[in-house]
């Protein structure tokens, strides 16, 4: 099928968190992400470049259109022009209800802007098997395309949800909630126990003010470097740092 221009602007505005929560779809681009993710969500159409017929004819089984060259790099939102990509409709929004909180591990994030780090923490939380995931208000969109690559299909996999951080901290003040800090305690030495809420936060200045104050239990990634090293850890290096060893300690 041929896509029509109707059709076409409508897919163009999907690059805008705005138009996707109005929509209600975003897009997933290339063939290891449509790979990824088409297995957890429902597609809406799949987006071929002219002239792959193979790739048109392995997803024959959804409504597929050939799509010129120069619409996919219209569409695209990366330098790369993929072969292909997946209009998917947005999943109902998840919430957690209070008892959800009671058992595992909750990674909550604060403030991340960077899509990509975005995608990363979630495939970390994945790859971990974190329990939840709750995304700020201020955190990045995850279907932003770009969190969407960087999940490598985690964001079909995690269970996550969007809502206010503080709320859910303030109705289970029993859970510690744990923050990496330069004012933190040893996270290897000191005792780390489940249910536990994480709280990771912003790429440039760390956890917000009024996160900080709910945080009880700060804990410190040490350098092991001798000499000079890097000022700070990136949030998604941190995260997994974080992640596997409350993971560790439970095993």
């Amino acid at each position: 099928m041929i896509l029509s221009k109707t059709k076409f602007n409508l897919y163009c505005r999907l690059s805008s968190r705005k138009q996707r929560e109005k929509l209600g779809m975003f897009i997933a681009e290339g063939l290891k992400c449509v790979a990824d993710t088409i297995p957890f969500f429902t597609p809406e159409a799949i987006l071929v470049k002219d002239g792959d017929t193979e790739t048109y004819e392995k997803y024959s089984e959804y409504p597929v259109y050939s799509v010129s060259e120069a619409d996919m790099r219209t569409l695209s939102q990366f330098q790369s022009l993929p072969s292909v990509i997946a209009v998917y409709r947005l999943p109902e929004p998840r919430e957690f209800s209070k008892n959800d909180y009671s058992e595992g591990l909750t990674l909550m994030l604060d403030g991340v802007q960077d899509p990509g780090n975005l995608g990363t923490i979630l495939r970390i939380a994945s790859w971990f098997g974190v329990a939840r995931v709750v995304i700020g208000t201020g955190c990045a969109d995850p279907f932003n395309p770009k969190a969407v690559q960087a999940s490598m299909g985690a964001v079909g996999m995690v269970h996550f949800s969007q809502h206010d951080l503080l709320d859910i901290i303030e109705v289970n003040p029993d859970i510690p909630v744990c923050g990496t800090m330069l004012e933190g305690t040893d996270i290897y030495t000191t005792p780390l126990h489940l249910p536990a809420f994480v709280v990771m936060g912003n790429e440039g200045s760390g956890l917000s003010e009024r996160i900080r104050e709910k945080v009880n239990m700060p804990l410190l990634i040490p350098s092991f470097a001798d000499g000079p090293h890097a000022e700070s850890l990136n949030v998604a290096a941190a995260t997994a740092v974080t992640v596997s060893e409350f993971m560790r300690r439970r095993i």
